[in-house]
């Protein structure tokens, strides 16, 4: 029996799909997360599998950098999004997932922050075979190096509207809704 197309959300996107929620997205990232909600509609349909780490719950806790006050509907929309069960499936660490993330600097000279390490290690423990990611410090030339270098063991680095495990239903807009493939 085969197995699902697995894509690997990092928790900038869950961020996103947040801000875009409650009208607080810039213009320039709708496709993107366009893109990732309807990964974690096909995630919700049993289509592909949209996972995440445990380390997203901790993460995804402001739309902002350094917020203080995070309105109630902005948490409420966190909660539901990431624990609820229905939209991904949240990883435990494990120690191999922790082997993983010490293996990137150690046998890969990767050198990334300690988050995206466990991120990447919790894509790579599960086979995943996209990393999504909206980071915009995820473009740094040392990211290159690393998206050649998980390339090289079968994974895809991309934005959401790069997806490749997007079945080709969810890639029409709403019918009554009147929105295109980018949100709009």
């Amino acid at each position: 029996m085969p197995t699902k197309p697995t894509v690997y959300i990092d928790s900038c996107c869950f961020i996103d799909a947040v801000k875009h929620e409650v009208k607080a997205l810039p213009a320039n990232r709708v496709d993107d997360t366009w893109h990732i909600k309807k990964l974690l509609e096909a995630n919700q349909a049993g289509d592909i599998r949209a996972v995440t780490s445990t380390l997203s719950v901790a993460e995804c806790v402001a739309i902002e950098p350094g917020q203080k006050n995070v309105p109630a509907d902005v948490q409420e929309h966190f909660r539901r999004l990431l624990t609820s069960g229905q939209y991904v499936v949240l990883l435990q660490q494990t120690p191999k997932t922790l082997q993983f993330a010490q293996e990137l600097r150690w046998k890969h000279n990767l050198v990334l922050s300690g988050a995206d390490s466990l991120h990447i290690a919790a894509c790579l423990e599960i086979g995943a075979t996209e990393f999504l990611s909206l980071d915009e410090h995820l473009k740094k030339p040392k990211v290159a190096e690393a998206a050649k270098k998980l390339a090289a063991v079968g994974i895809q680095f991309s934005r959401g509207a790069e997806t490749k495990i997007l079945p080709d239903k969810y890639r029409q807009g709403d019918m009554l809704g009147g929105k295109s493939k980018s949100g709009s």
